[in-house]
């Protein structure tokens, strides 16, 4: 028999979900998916040019049309991304890989017609992926 007692292992407490709780997360949910749809359906009628009321006036309103563009994509990112992390905390999964490709995928198709447009986006897609890693809780 050792000298030396083992300390126990930490045991993994499992995060139970109180219905107030849930009741603040569908609201959540929802309020982020409504939003989400809304910043969708704006980006992809300025990134198709669907709307081109700032095109080919100067290039201070080719600067506001690119900052409208990559700034309708970063929120309709965020929101989406809001939405399913709600969803996910719901059903007790983390947020995988695939849906967070899947949705980087779909913010940078819609920059596809505008070289500057893309750039921007993919800087600031990085740049918000890597700060949503860093904030989110460890499993320890």
């Amino acid at each position: 028999m050792s000298k030396i007692r083992k300390k126990p292992k930490k045991t993994s407490k499992l995060k139970r979900i109180t219905e107030s709780d849930e009741k603040v997360i569908m609201k959540s949910l929802r309020k982020s998916a409504i939003l989400a749809g809304i910043f969708i359906t704006m980006s992809l009628l300025f990134n198709t040019e669907i709307i081109t009321y700032f095109m080919n006036r100067g290039i201070y309103w080719d600067i506001v049309d690119v900052s409208i563009k990559v700034s309708l994509i970063l929120l309709s990112f965020l929101f989406m991304m809001i939405s399913i992390g709600n969803y996910k905390e719901l059903t007790g999964k983390p947020v995988g890989l695939k849906e967070i490709v899947l949705l980087t995928g779909l913010s940078l198709v819609q920059t596809m017609k505008n070289l500057y447009v893309f750039i921007f986006t993919l800087i600031s897609l990085l740049l918000l992926l890597v700060y949503l890693y860093l904030i989110q809780e460890s499993k320890i």
